[in-house]
Parts: C-alpha cells; structure tokens; sequence
C-alpha cells in the first residue's frame, strides 16, 4: 500500500511539472458521532463517516491540447474512513471519466460518472447541502444513483444558463435491460442504489444571476427489467428548487415528484410479501417531495442552517415530516467542525427513517418476512437524531 502511494504522489508531481498539463490529488475525510432514537431495537450511538461529506479521495487532470481544448479526467474513490472500506465495493465508485472541455462547445467525458449521477446536483437547491439529514432522507436515498457505461455532456454558461445531460448504457442487447438477476430491494436480491439496474438518463438546466439561483431536473432509472418498479430505486423523478442569497442568508426552496408506475407488491416482495404493512397499503407508484431552509453566515467562521422537508406516498403510504437544524464552524479553510440535529414526525401508515432505509416492514412488526437489517423505524414511529463530527479537505 505505501508502495502505491508513493507510486501516485511521485506520478503527480512528475505530470505538474509540466506546463502544459496537470494532476491534482484531492480528497475528504469526515468521521464523527452520531445518536438515534427509535430505531427498529431502541437507540444507536455510534461511530459515522460522511455526516457533512462523505470522504473520498482522487485524482483529476487536464492536458492543453492547444486551440481553446483540454483532454480531461478524473478518477475518485468514495470510502468509510471508520473501517477504510470502498463505498458500493466500487475503487472508483465515485467517478472514473476522461474526455474533452472547450471553453465555447463546453465540456464532454465518457465513463462511470458513479456519484456523479445527475440526480445528486440537487444538492445545490438543498439548505442542508445533502448531509446527514437532508435532501435524500425522506425518499429513501432516491437521490444518490449511480451512473455507469455513460456520456455526458455540460454546456458553457451562456446568459445565465447551464445545461448538463447524461445518458449510461446497459451493456445489453435487450433495449433498457441491465445485468440479469432481481431488481435493486428485492428480497435475496443485491439491495441499495448502486447495485443492479437498467438503463439511465437525465437532463438539468440551471440559472444563476447575482443572489438568484434556480435548477430543475428530470432523470430516470430503470430495474434490469427496463421498467421503473420501485419509486424510492428505479422511478423517474423531476426537481426544480431555488436559492436567493441576501446578505449573510442564503434562502431555499424545493419539490420533486417521483414516479414508478409498474411498481407492485409482487414485483417487490415476491411471495414474502409481509404481512404487517399497515391495512389497505401497497408499494407505492408515486411521491410528492417538498422542502424549504435556509442557511445563515453569523460570522466569517460560522454557518447555522435549517430545514423543514416533508412527503407524502400514494397507496396508503401515509407522510412524514422532517425538522432540522445545523451549525458548521469553520477551524481553517479546508477543516471545519460539524454538528446537525434532526426530528422526524412519521403518520401512522409512514416509516420513513433518518438512515433512508428500504421499504417495507422491519424485523421488529414482522419477524418471518421483514428486513432484520431495516433501520426503518415502526410504522407511525417518530425518530430522533444528532450527529457531530470533523472534516478536512485536501
């Protein structure tokens, strides 16, 4: 390993030297603390990575090709700096892309754009800035798609506006189908964003003028089956959201609508379909997703946030309302302390958890068929959480 190390380093500082080209080496580390309440077996205090960012480390370049053009890439890996391992399994998991940027045509790259995936610049209308508790909470991680086998392409800004559009292959010979096997959540099945899925693609235009920033997105991820089969994995979703900075406080606003219209019990649960989901409920084909904060600059070192974020399921699935609020001091330029409190109020057919847990029964309401790895709370069950921690950028 040290060897490898040495290997990198002595590699950048060979390309920086020259002028025409150049490789920088970048990376996060955040640990901290976290403690919750009403978790599926009472309350957690543990040991987390990736409160305000979650680390990672990389490597990114551009070579002068002459004539306004630059070759380009970037190889990230994303980590659990508490127990050193990859995130999804994945060395590159974050981004391992090359291609093209003109300042006029603007920028184009091939790859595995990885935690690059469209649907994470949400992140920028979000007044939590996607930690901890944030965008992704209350849609069960819907946001946080991976992107591989694709190409992407990213306007220059022209009046005010940007555009960026990605589309990721299969691999497949069957149009939308992904790597066989059982859909993403499935019982038995590889379980989470990031594991198997169809085909991909989505657009995003922004406006950005003085204190004014506006985005709205529409992306979609397909099950291996090309079909959207479960509205929290593979659904299609559109996004628009704002910020208006005045003075020290930056003000937001969002929605985001989520879809998957062949989603189904069976298709999900198979035969073990649980038996405690609350009476008249089925997966659900659609959510409403809504959010308002803002953040407050108090001193050059000092950054309070907060955020209300709330949603609502079709098919019975009740909603739930999310209360947060946040403080980052910064000890550096590149190091700053972190804390984040966060109370989710779930309706008595909701179990939307702080940890976007999947969907469905947990262990502790269904012990034959429920997930014993849920941390789903039970349904109708509020969740409290707070997490503190540190982070440095190099």
């Amino acid at each position: 390993m040290k060897k490898a190390l040495f290997a990198i380093v002595t590699a950048v500082a060979a390309v920086s030297a020259n002028a025409q080209s150049s490789v920088t080496l970048y990376g996060i580390v955040d640990n901290g603390l976290q403690y919750e309440t009403g978790l599926p077996k009472g309350n957690a205090f543990s040991a987390q990575s990736g409160g305000w960012a979650q680390s990672r480390f990389g490597l990114k370049g551009a070579e002068d090709l002459g004539g306004g053009t630059k070759a380009i890439f970037q190889l990230e890996s994303r980590l659990n700096t508490q127990n050193g391992s990859f995130a999804n399994g994945s060395f590159f998991e974050g981004q391992a892309t090359v291609g093209l940027q003109n300042d006029t045509w603007g920028q184009v790259k091939f790859g595995n754009m990885g935690s690059a995936e469209i649907s994470q610049y949400s992140g920028d209308v979000d007044p939590q800035q996607t930690k901890k508790y944030s965008i992704g909470t209350l849609v069960r991680g819907r946001i946080f798609s991976q992107a591989a086998n694709g190409v992407e392409y990213l306007s220059p800004k022209i009046a005010g506006f940007t555009l960026q559009g990605q589309y990721d292959l299969t691999n497949s010979s069957t149009w939308n189908a992904g790597n066989p096997g059982s859909a993403p959540g499935q019982l038995g099945a590889s379980s989470g964003l990031g594991s198997a899925q169809g085909r991909s693609d989505g657009i995003k235009l922004s406006y950005q003028r003085g204190g004014l920033f506006w985005q709205a997105t529409y992306d979609e991820v397909r099950d291996p089956n090309g079909q959207f089969s479960n509205v929290y994995l593979t659904s299609r979703s559109i996004l628009t959201g704002a910020s208006y900075a005045f003075g020290p406080v930056i003000a937001y606003v969002g929605y985001q609508h989520l879809s998957a219209p062949d989603a189904s019990n069976e298709g999900y649960f198979g035969s073990a379909t649980p038996t405690t989901l609350p009476t008249g409920t089925s997966l659900p084909t659609a959510v409403n997703h809504e959010w308002v904060g803002a953040i407050w600059q108090t001193t050059p070192a000092l950054a309070i946030s907060g955020a209300v974020y709330h949603a609502n399921a079709n098919n019975g699935n009740g909603n739930a309302t999310m209360f947060t609020l946040g403080a980052n001091y910064s000890l550096s330029k590149r190091t700053l302390l972190y804390t984040e409190f966060a109370y989710l109020h779930n309706s008595a057919t909701s179990n939307l958890g702080l940890n976007s847990g999947l969907y469905g029964a947990n262990s502790n309401n269904d012990p034959i068929n429920g997930n014993p790895s849920s941390t789903n709370p039970n349904f109708g069950q509020g969740q409290f959480g707070v997490i503190a921690g540190i982070a440095t950028q190099f």
